[in-house]
């Protein structure tokens, strides 16, 4: 019989052990008070009247403002090259340049057969009754090479014996004609054999190597301005009416995160025709931070100003039972406030003005727009 009663003893106490053993820590039930919790952080923005920019997002492509190829005009050997793919050049800068040993031959003879043409053409002024001495006198002695035929008529013409026509005949006769004209395509391949920058810009698809023969049919490279380039994108019909020219645009590459890629820039040519997928061009100029280049993809976002409103950021509209409030700061306290969104971009929205009829909110108040996640109505901060 004792022994029975020590078994029931130590069943009893074993389940009362593990009774105690599961109940929680009188610590880990214990509530916590509003007070004791950790707020986050609030900031405020006073609201007041300000201009709403509807917006009209698409894709686009930059182009830049002036492009160039840059060619040699003959098949020499490359002795030189300056510059590589990105380099920033300005306007006349030297490029590169070919071997000028054959060109300059080239305007060496055709100087010497423009100098003998210039004395035949003496010889036929002078069968046509003009001196030696008159002829130098009108074109300055030792000069022949430089005859030209509007700076020998232009001194010639005072004597009416000797007409254009007559002056003409004579230098096809003389074949000073071809001779000038020989001697200024040589010049000319001569100048062109260095290449020089036609305006500033950025080196592009350049390949050719010095040492080499020239590309022929082909660019040596490709000079890019692209200090202000142009955003080409597309709208679409029903969208006409939001674009103006002057309206301000967005662009953001698509590789890009960083909000600081962003540029902007205006619209500057809208495209007065539907293309037969009812799309409209548009074109927009931007400013270039560096990071916009030749053929990029971009995110363009169009911003139509609308109507001066009530704006605040998108972040201080929060969600209670399905509606849309706006939490505002009065003498240290929360106010809970419904409002009524009228229109909305990716940044910032525009509210129903308060009435008698709508609680809202008006120009002036104090609209918590961080850390109103978890805010209640009247509480204090």
């Amino acid at each position: 019989m004792k022994q029975t009663n020590i078994s029931l003893i130590v069943i009893t106490f074993f389940f009362t052990s593990c009774q105690l053993s599961d109940t929680p820590k009188e610590t880990d039930s214990s509530p916590v008070t509003p007070s004791e919790r950790k707020r986050e952080p609030v900031e405020t923005y006073v609201l007041k009247g300000k201009t709403f920019y509807q917006e009209l997002a698409g894709n686009g492509k930059v182009t830049a403002r002036r492009s160039a190829e840059v060619r040699f005009k003959t098949a020499e050997r490359i002795a030189h090259v300056w510059v590589k793919n990105g380099d920033r050049v300005q306007a006349g800068q030297k490029l590169a340049e070919l071997d000028k040993f054959r060109l300059e031959r080239s305007v060496a003879q055709a100087k010497d057969n423009l100098e003998q043409s210039g004395l035949n053409l003496q010889d036929v002024l002078i069968g046509r009754g003009y001196t030696l001495e008159e002829i130098n006198s009108f074109v300055g002695k030792g000069q022949t090479g430089k005859l030209t035929s509007e700076n020998l008529t232009s001194n010639l013409s005072t004597r009416k014996a000797l007409t254009l026509e007559e002056f003409h005949l004579a230098s096809v006769k003389s074949g000073y004609n071809k001779a000038l004209i020989a001697y200024e395509l040589a010049a000319k391949e001569l100048e062109q054999a260095t290449l020089v920058a036609p305006f500033s810009g950025t080196i592009a698809n350049l390949t050719a190597k010095a040492d080499n023969p020239a590309p022929t049919g082909e660019a040596f490279c490709l000079v890019i301005d692209d200090t202000q380039p142009e955003v080409s994108f597309t709208v679409l019909e029903s969208e006409l009416p939001m674009v103006k020219t002057g309206y301000r645009v967005s662009v953001v590459p698509f590789a890009e995160s960083d909000p600081e890629a962003r540029v902007w820039g205006v619209v500057t040519e809208i495209n007065p025709y539907v293309e037969s997928n009812g799309m409209v061009r548009v074109k927009a100029r931007v400013a270039n931070n560096g990071r916009l280049i030749e053929g990029m993809n971009v995110k363009v976002t169009l911003r139509k100003p609308m109507k001066e409103s009530l704006v605040i950021p998108k972040s201080a509209v929060v969600m209670r039972s399905g509606k849309p409030v706006v939490f505002t700061l009065t003498n240290g306290k929360t106010q809970w406030n419904y409002v009524q969104v009228l229109a909305e971009n990716s940044d910032s929205c525009t509210v129903a003005p308060r009435s008698k009829e709508y609680e809202g909110l008006a120009a002036g108040d104090t609209v918590i727009v961080k850390g109103n996640l978890n805010l209640a109505h009247d509480s204090e901060l």
